[in-house]
């Protein structure tokens, strides 16, 4: 975009029109982007990124004006249109009143030094933001090179791991088949004794039902041994105490006939 420092009165007379019916007119080559100030006006142009429209936008006051390619506005008797080209903009002036072209103004040159400044510090944060890309770039490949050591580690664990509860499996299942060994061989061990005290206590029934007959026929044989025996001793015990008895009496006559033979001294001695 052309900036002049002066501004330029742009006059174009028609060719045999009379000076009352002469027209004023400018056409500009302009980007997205460049502004233009006719009598202080500014224009600027611009393209729609979606419809790759261009249009020229206008801010009068709080009025927000947009003259797209192809379009036609009068504005403070002024006629504004604008037509696109490749990638540039044509805008296209005139007017029965001599109008004043600038594309630069003391306002505008402030808001340029404001901008250059403004890039500037957006150029020096891009740098900074730069540089802390680089150290994030850096610190990504060494977190990739840390990420990529523990799942190293990871499988390698997983895969010990793994080895490990393998042996252990093998031993529980080698245990476990032991374990079945051993419990069918004390289960046919249990068979057998089961079998075996049946049998003890079938003998023990037996030998429960002989021992009652033998002691029931002891029983009944020291009965009788007992009868005979209180017969013996009964028998015995009445010739004693006849015996007894007999040897009173006699013993109670003999000391009658002694105590008479006794009596019959004493008075005769008197």
């Amino acid at each position: 975009m052309k900036r002049y420092g002066l501004p330029i009165l742009v006059v174009i007379l028609l060719l045999g029109i009379p000076q009352a019916l002469a027209v004023y007119s400018y056409t500009a080559k302009l980007y997205p982007g460049d502004v233009v100030y006719i009598n202080n006006l500014p224009i600027m142009i611009d393209r729609d990124k979606d419809t790759n429209i261009t249009a020229a936008i206008l801010h009068i006051g709080d009025r927000l004006i947009i003259i797209k390619e192809g379009e036609k506005k009068e504005i403070n008797s002024i006629e504004i249109s604008v037509s696109s080209f490749n990638n540039y903009a044509i805008l296209s002036i005139s007017s029965e009143k001599p109008f004043e072209v600038k594309f630069s103004n003391e306002e505008t040159s402030q808001k340029l030094e404001t901008l250059k400044e403004e890039n500037e510090k957006l150029k020096e944060q891009i740098q900074n933001l730069t540089k802390e890309n680089e150290q994030l770039k850096n610190e990504n490949a060494q977190l990739k090179r840390r990420i990529s050591d523990l799942e190293k580690h990871l499988k390698e664990a997983k895969a010990q791991d793994i080895s490990e509860l393998q042996v252990q499996i093998n031993n529980l299942t080698r245990e476990n088949r032991e374990l079945k060994e051993k419990i069918a061989n004390q289960t046919n061990t249990i068979n057998q004794l089961k079998a075996k005290a049946k049998f003890l206590e079938q003998q023990n029934n037996e030998y429960r039902t002989l021992i009652t007959k033998l002691l029931e026929e002891q029983a009944k044989k020291s009965e009788q041994s007992y009868i005979e025996k209180a017969k013996r001793e009964k028998l015995i015990g009445s010739v004693i105490l006849k015996t007894l008895l007999v040897a009173t009496g006699i013993t109670g006559l003999i000391g009658f006939l002694l105590y008479r033979d006794k009596r019959s001294w004493e008075y005769g001695g008197l």
